[in-house]
């Protein structure tokens, strides 16, 4: 499930811990309450293979059991929080997981969770969860250092942002991006929701069609 070594190298970085601790608004570094850096999966195949990257405002809080050992390397860390995230999406734990795996199918509909993982990146704005998830602190000192380095290795990709954060995350680097409502409530459960991920949807398959 890890992706492909560049993002991994990227990523790693967040572990040993991440720099930004203590300056990052909110961020946390805590393993044995579930706080590390974490959210991400896809990108097992070549970078090149990878057409869609979600992009999500961060993770929410730990699920109730999720800790990690703050003595395991960061190579161990990533690779615990990535079975995590795996496996969160994998059985479709809460309502924004579903959603997620609803997106990627409506794509991919012949392919294996594990299949559609070659052409999808999902991660975050920010990678450690806040306290207030449905508030606006934004910081952007985590996308300058890790989102704009992981878009900058899938040139082949559509952006797709969803939520309000994220929006402002992506906007604030200058990519172009496709806006969405959030997968996660509460904005995944207002009337345009729907409507704004299937919009997204057609872009990425207009985009199949020009390629």
């Amino acid at each position: 499930m890890r992706p492909d070594d560049k993002l991994s190298a990227l990523l790693r970085e967040a572990y040993q811990p991440c720099s930004n601790f203590g300056t990052c608004r909110e961020a946390q570094w805590d393993p044995e309450s579930g706080h590390i850096p974490r959210g991400f999966l896809g990108a097992t195949g070549a970078l090149d293979d990878v057409e869609l990257v979600m992009v999500f405002a961060e993770p929410g809080h730990p699920h109730r059991g999720e800790v990690y050992d703050s003595e395991d390397s960061p190579d161990t860390l990533l690779e615990n929080g990535m079975r995590h995230a795996y496996e969160s999406f994998a059985n479709g734990t809460d309502l924004f997981h579903r959603n997620v795996r609803w997106f990627m199918g409506q794509l991919y509909p012949d392919l294996t969770f594990d299949e559609q993982l070659r052409h999808v990146w999902l991660t975050d704005g920010r990678l450690c969860s806040i306290d207030n998830e449905i508030g606006r602190v934004s910081g952007r000192i985590c996308a300058e250092r890790y989102l704009r380095a992981e878009l900058e290795m899938l040139p082949n990709a559509t952006v797709v942002a969803f939520g309000g954060k994220a929006h402002d995350y992506v906007r604030r680097l200058k990519i172009e991006y496709v806006k969405a409502y959030a997968l996660a409530p509460p904005g995944a459960n207002h009337k345009p929701a729907r409507p704004s991920w299937e919009k997204a949807l057609e872009v990425i398959e207009s985009r199949r069609v020009q390629g």
